[in-house]
C-alpha cells in the first residue's frame, strides 16, 4: 500500500526542470571546444599562406592557400569580443563591408606610390586598416597586381601581417583560459564569466544576423532591379557563397557546446534545426554575384534567409529558457 501511495505521489509530482549550467561551465565549454580550436586552425592556415608567399608569387599556388585561410577566418568572423578586439586586430584583418571603396583606394595608392616602407609586416601595421588584411590580399591575387614586383612584395607583407594577427589572437585566448577556469576577471578582455558567456552567446546570434543582413542583403538589394553582385563578400575570388556556407557550418559548431547543456528534447530539436540550416546553405547558388540578379536563384536565397531567422529564433528561445542567458548588444546593432 505504501509503495502504491509513493508511486502515486511520484506520478503526480511535476517534473523539475534541469538546472541551468553556471556561466563558468558555459564559458569554458565554448572557449575550449570552439573558440580556441577555431583560432588555432586560422593561425595554422595563415602561417602556411605566409610561408608560401615567401617562396612564390605564383597565383595558381597562392590562391588555394588564400581560400583555406579565408575558410578558417569565416569560422570566427562573427566574433567581435576578446583578443580579436585588441590593437584593432579585427578591422585590420578584415575591412568589410567596406565603405567608399576604401580597400581599392588604399591598395591603388600603395601600388602607385611604391612605398618600400610598407613592405614588411611590422611597417604595414601603421598603414590604413583597409590595406592590411584578407580583402586587400584578395585584390592582389585576383587582379594584375600579383604580376607587379611591388604588388608581390606587398602581398607578402600583408600575408605575414595576417599571420601575426591570427597568431596573436590565438595566444591571447590561450592566455585568458586560466581566468575562465578560475572565474576571475581578465585585465583587458572581460570582468567575469557572466560577461564571457553572454558575449559568446551574443556573438553566436550576431553570426546569423551577419549572414542575413550583410552577406545576403547587401548584394540582393530590396528587389531585382537594385541587386548588385559586386557588393557581395569576396566576389572577385568567387567565394561569396562559400563564405556563407563556411559561416553556417561554424555557427552550428559554436552552438553545439551550448546545446550540450540543454534538456534532451530541446537539444534534439535545436540540433535538427541547425543541421537543416547548414544543409540548406550547401544548396545555395554560386557564384552569388550572378545569382542575385536571377529571379529563380533569388527565391532559393530568400528561402535560406527565412531559415536563418527560424534557426536564430529557436536558439534564442531555447538558450534563454534553459541556459539562463540573455541577449546582449552586438556589433551590428544600430548599423
Amino acid at each position: 500500500m505504501k509503495r502504491l501511495f509513493a508511486l502515486s505521489l511520484l506520478l503526480l509530482t511535476p517534473t523539475i526542470s534541469q538546472a541551468a549550467p553556471s556561466t563558468q561551465e558555459l564559458s569554458l565549454k565554448v572557449v575550449q571546444d570552439f573558440v580556441i580550436p577555431s583560432y588555432d586552425v586560422f593561425s595554422h592556415q595563415a602561417k602556411i599562406q605566409a610561408d608560401a608567399w615567401d617562396k612564390t608569387c605564383n597565383g595558381d599556388t597562392l590562391k588555394p592557400l588564400f581560400h583555406n585561410t579565408s575558410d578558417a577566418w569565416a569560422a570566427v568572423q562573427h566574433i567581435n569580443f576578446g583578443p580579436i578586439t585588441l590593437l584593432l586586430r579585427r578591422d585590420r584583418l578584415y575591412h568589410w563591408p567596406e565603405r567608399r571603396n576604401a580597400v581599392g583606394k588604399s591598395l591603388n595608392k600603395a601600388l602607385n606610390d611604391k612605398d618600400n616602407s610598407l613592405l614588411s609586416a611590422k611597417k604595414i601595421t601603421g598603414a590604413s586598416v583597409a590595406l592590411q588584411g584578407l580583402p586587400a590580399l584578395e585584390r592582389i591575387l585576383y587582379t594584375d597586381a600579383i604580376k607587379d614586383d611591388y604588388g608581390c612584395q606587398l602581398g607578402k607583407a600583408i600575408a605575414h601581417n595576417i599571420e601575426e594577427i591570427a597568431n596573436g589572437t590565438l595566444k591571447d585566448w590561450k592566455a585568458a583560459l586560466p581566468n575562465i577556469k578560475e572565474g576571475s576577471a581578465h585585465p583587458i578582455f572581460f570582468e567575469s564569466n557572466d560577461e564571457v558567456a553572454i558575449r559568446l552567446f551574443t556573438e553566436l546570434l550576431t553570426g546569423f544576423q551577419m549572414i542575413s543582413d550583410q552577406k545576403i542583403a547587401l548584394p540582393m538589394g530590396s528587389n531585382l532591379k537594385k541587386a548588385n553582385g559586386k557588393r557581395a563578400e569576396g566576389w572577385r575570388s568567387l567565394r561569396s557563397t562559400r563564405y556563407i556556407q563556411q559561416s553556417a557550418k561554424s555557427l552550428r559548431a559554436m552552438a553545439l557546446p551550448f546545446v550540450s547543456f540543454l534538456p534532451e528534447k530541446s537539444a534534439e530539436k535545436t540540433e535538427q534545426q541547425l543541421s537543416k540550416f547548414v544543409q540548406l546553405a550547401s544548396t545555395l547558388p554560386s557564384p552569388l554575384k550572378d545569382a542575385v540578379t536571377d529571379e529563380e536563384a533569388r527565391k532559393k536565397i530568400l528561402t535560406f534567409r527565412d531559415e536563418i531567422s527560424k534557426t536564430r529564433n529557436l536558439i534564442v528561445e531555447e538558450f534563454t529558457q534553459h541556459l539562463g542567458l540573455t541577449v546582449g548588444f552586438n556589433s551590428l546593432d544600430g548599423d
